[in-house]
């Protein structure tokens, strides 16, 4: 089976041979581990090819220098673990966004080479990345202003977000014209570790549209809807699934396996995010395989239904990565358990 037909028949649970495997990489993990990490990734492979980004510039060239993203915003990164924060946003005045100009995310360039990695990854389960909303909005206008505008400025977000959203259907529109193109990728990271960022009526009421809308010109085209969000996101959880989500990937262990296989076992397809904050960076090898067995046992046993994955970090031992994969694939191997 090759990993093309592997992730398919893991995300509609039709039987894949094993759990299929996708990488997730801080750079602190590339600069401690070097060829080490990437000899590991050549022995598991990931049946996952990400075959364009929706923007770039979010990792600085170097910590403490400053860089912009794409949409024009400042960030400075302080560690290689991750992409630091925004310390100029380019709509911190609301009377910015009247002349304002988004980039053009889905030129002829940009899709051209997103075709040219299609047809380079025969084989392989393809996925390009659909961009952020949410998180696109605080990055131009701040993250405690945007909370505050959301009750305070409505109409002033309304326009944010329907500029932003034009510039994602434009990519969406693009890219589900990429015939050999298996999935689109949309991520906002909606929880604390505690509960949503907004209360969930709002976020049903301005933001579910929105999201409903891009999913179901993805779906229409016969693309797998991806999303990725992490915190606690369970209050919502129902609606991603409603509108069209087809692999969640959260941050699974805030909000307890059970919890999350109550809201999504036999519904849609769960990519793991096995633990990060502990097991991962702090535990022993068999605490990485007991973590990656427990994860299989929750959301694994629908003939299909898991896609195995864990961050690597310049805090992971390489041996836990190794663990991790070595386990994903050893245990969900079908019948999972066997």
């Amino acid at each position: 089976m090759n990993p093309r037909e592997r992730v398919l028949r893991a995300v509609e649970m039709t039987g894949p041979d094993r759990v299929p495997i996708t990488h997730a990489t801080l750079p602190g993990a590339e600069f401690r581990f070097g060829e080490a990490l990437g000899a590991l990734y050549c022995r598991y492979p990931s049946d996952v090819v990400n075959v364009g980004a929706a923007t770039h510039g979010e990792f600085g060239p170097q910590i403490g220098v400053p860089s912009r993203d794409t949409w024009g915003s400042e960030w400075v990164r302080y560690t290689d673990e991750h992409k630091g924060q925004v310390v100029g946003h380019p709509l911190e005045d609301w009377a910015a966004l009247d002349t304002f100009e988004p980039p053009d995310t889905s030129s002829d360039a940009i899709m051209a080479e997103v075709a040219r990695n299609i047809a380079g990854a025969e084989g392989w389960y393809t996925q390009a990345d659909g961009d952020i909303l949410w998180q696109r909005m605080f990055y131009l206008r701040g993250y405690g202003q945007i909370l505050e505008d959301l009750l305070l400025e409505p109409e002033r977000c309304t326009e944010l977000r329907d500029m932003i959203l034009g510039v994602m259907r434009r990519r969406v529109e693009k890219l589900c014209q990429l015939s050999d193109l298996d999935s689109i990728g949309f991520r906002d990271d909606w929880g604390t570790q505690e509960a949503l960022m907004i209360n969930p009526k709002l976020w049903r009421s301005f933001f579910k549209p929105a999201y409903a809308e891009l999913f179901g010109m993805t779906r229409e085209a016969g693309k797998h809807v991806w999303f990725h969000s992490d915190g606690v996101i369970d209050s919502i959880i129902p609606d991603l699934i409603e509108i069209g989500v087809q692999v969640l990937n959260p941050q699974v262990d805030v909000m307890g396996k059970e919890r999350v296989a109550e809201l999504c076992g036999e519904i849609i397809c769960i990519q793991g995010d096995i633990d990060r904050q502990f097991a991962l960076p702090h535990g022993t090898p068999e605490d990485v395989r007991r973590e990656v067995r427990a994860d299989i046992d929750a959301f694994g046993r629908h003939n299909g239904g898991y896609i195995g994955r864990g961050e690597a970090a310049g805090d992971t031992p390489l041996e836990n990565l190794e663990a991790m994969f070595e386990e994903i694939v050893r245990y969900g191997t079908y019948p999972i358990g066997g």
